[in-house]
C-alpha cells in the first residue's frame, strides 16, 4: 500500500469515528450526512461544499469542521485543511480528538511535500519539520496512536533524506563556485600574462625604434662628418693650389727679372 492510499485509509477511518450529532441543528446534521456520503464516494468538492453549508447553519458543528479538513486535504487544499483543523482543536475539549486533528495537520504537510515533489517542484523542508511537530503533538495527546508514530518515523526519514539532498546540493554549489572562482583566477592570470607580454613586446618595439633612430642619427652624423671632411679637404686642396699658383707666379716674375743683359 503506497503512502497516499495509506493516508486516505487513515483519514477515512478517523473520519468515520467522528459523528456525534451532539448540539447540532437537525438541518445542519442532514447536510453533514450528505457531505459524508460525497466524501465516501471520493467527491471531495461536493463534500466540502456540504460541510461549509452545514457550518453556516451551525458554527458549533465540530464534526463538519473536522471532516471539512479531511476533505480539503484530499482536494489538495492543504492550507484550508489546516485552518479547519486548528479551529477544531481550539474548540475541542477531548484530547483524543485533538490528537486526531494534529495527526491530520501533519498529514497535510507531508502530503503537500510529496505532491510538490511529484509535480517536479522543489518542496520546502519546512513541510517536513511541521509534519514532525504535528505528529509529536498528536502523540502527546494520545501516546497509543500507532498511525501517528508510523507517520512520525516516515516524516523523520524524509526529513533526513531531504537534509542529505540539501547538503549534496550545497556541496555541489560550493564545488561549482570553487570551479568558477578558479576559472576566474586562471582567466585573470592569462589576461595579466597577456598584458605583461604585450607590454614587453611594446617596450621591445619602442626600444628597437629608439635604437634604429640612434643608429640612423649616428649614420647621418657620420655621413655629415665625412661630407664635411671632404669639403674641408677640397678647401685645403683649393687653398694649396692657390698657394702653389701664387708661388709659381712669384718665381716666374723673379726669373723674368733675372734675365738682364750682361755687360
Amino acid at each position: 500500500m503506497n503512502y497516499l492510499l495509506k493516508l486516505y485509509t487513515i483519514l477515512m477511518f478517523k473520519f468515520l469515528i467522528i459523528g456525534s450529532f451532539f448540539s447540532q441543528s437537525i438541518e445542519s446534521k442532514l447536510i453533514l450526512k450528505e457531505g459524508n456520503e460525497s466524501y465516501k464516494k471520493g467527491d471531495f468538492a461536493n463534500s466540502s461544499s456540504s460541510y461549509n453549508n452545514s457550518l453556516e447553519l451551525d458554527q458549533d458543528n465540530l464534526d463538519a469542521l473536522y471532516n471539512n479538513g479531511n476533505s480539503s486535504i484530499m482536494s489538495g487544499e492543504f492550507e484550508l485543511a489546516r485552518e479547519n483543523f486548528k479551529k477544531y482543536i481550539s474548540n475541542s475539549k477531548n484530547d483524543e480528538d485533538k490528537s486526531k486533528a494534529h495527526y491530520n495537520i501533519g498529514n497535510s504537510f507531508l502530503n503537500q511535500y510529496e505532491k510538490e515533489a511529484k509535480d517536479g517542484k522543489q518542496p520546502s523542508s519546512e513541510y517536513l519539520k511541521n509534519a514532525v511537530n504535528e505528529y509529536k503533538q498528536s502523540i502527546r495527546y494520545n501516546p497509543k496512536d500507532s498511525d501517528a508514530r508510523y507517520n512520525l518515523s516516515y516524516a523523520l526519514k524524509m526529513m533526513q533524506k531531504q537534509q542529505n539532498k540539501d547538503q549534496e546540493k550545497k556541496d555541489q554549489e560550493n564545488k561549482d563556485q570553487e570551479k568558477k572562482d578558479q576559472e576566474k583566477k586562471d582567466q585573470e592570470k592569462k589576461d595579466q600574462e597577456k598584458k605583461d607580454q604585450e607590454k614587453k613586446d611594446q617596450e621591445k618595439k619602442d626600444q628597437e625604434k629608439k635604437d634604429q633612430e640612434k643608429k640612423e642619427q649616428k649614420e647621418n652624423k657620420a655621413k655629415e662628418t665625412k661630407q664635411q671632411a671632404i669639403k674641408n679637404l677640397d678647401a685645403i686642396n683649393g687653398d694649396e693650389e692657390k698657394v702653389l699658383l701664387k708661388v709659381n707666379r712669384k718665381k716666374g716674375d723673379q726669373n723674368k727679372k733675372s734675365k738682364t743683359k750682361d755687360w
